[in-house]
């Protein structure tokens, strides 16, 4: 993994070299405040899930107000919907840099748009090109202009584990990142690919942990006991559960 460095040298050069602003009050004091966040060494990073508890899911929320949820669900790429928060894209190519992931796997495709948004991702970002694997029963949705040499997309109906490819699954390269955005089997699903996954392999749930019910809690208790872990640098990069994956940025441990 690929992590931020240098902030502790840039803290004791700046005291040395610029007092003045060092002081309270200074021009430097931001860099207290943020430094826990663009540290990703911090040794408190990742948490168990049990941790977290109910009431971090409400410290921040990432849609204060119906017009930045409309506006979120028109985000496009090239042309296609890729229904992402501003928030979000910029925490995946932070994930993607670091992780340097070797397979993503899509659950929901849509149009195709993240899709192709991750295989540009890869493609700049990676040094060992990888693959996005994209799933959904409906592929007559998939727009032609969802092209790309790293692509490939499965029509597979989510509502049945069993309609996975086990042989694929055990063929694809680490580390992967999984992104569940189809909102179908979630926790029955998770369980199924958990399987497969190895110590560093990220998962992340979208937008159904955003309702924070008994469901929802109840899943992240099995998430705990299949040996993943919060990335909390993820879940609170620009706040306390600011993404449309509060508590389910997961690394498997």
């Amino acid at each position: 993994m690929k992590l931020a460095s240098g902030y502790k040298a840039f803290w004791e050069a700046a005291h040395k070299n610029y007092p003045d602003q060092t002081k309270p009050g200074g021009n430097l004091d931001w860099i207290i405040e943020i430094s826990s966040v663009v540290n990703a060494e911090c040794s408190d990073r990742f948490a168990k899930p049990s941790a977290r508890g109910w009431n971090s899911y409400f410290h921040a929320k990432l849609f204060p107000d119906r017009s930045t949820k409309v506006g979120a669900l028109a985000q496009t790429y090239k042309g296609l919907l890729n229904i992402k928060s501003p928030f979000d894209l910029h925490l995946y190519t932070r994930l993607i840099w670091e992780l340097q992931p070797r397979t993503i796997l899509e659950l929901g495709s849509l149009q195709g748009g993240s899709a192709l948004w991750f295989a540009d991702q890869l493609s700049v970002l990676c040094e060992n090109k990888g693959e996005v694997h994209s799933f959904d029963i409906n592929t007559k949705c998939i727009h032609p202009d969802a092209t790309h040499p790293m692509i490939n997309f499965h029509q597979v109906d989510l509502s049945n584990i069993a309609n996975f490819d086990e042989n694929l699954l055990n063929n694809l390269p680490h580390p992967w990142l999984v992104v569940d955005d189809a909102h179908i089997q979630v926790f029955p699903i998770f369980s199924h690919l958990g399987q497969f996954l190895v110590s560093g392999d990220y998962y992340v749930i979208e937008d159904d942990p955003m309702r924070a019910d008994r469901e929802i809690i109840d899943g992240l208790a099995l998430v705990e006991q299949s040996g993943f872990l919060i990335d909390t640098y993820y879940t609170d990069a620009f706040g306390t559960n600011l993404t449309c994956a509060p508590n389910a940025w997961l690394r498997k441990a």
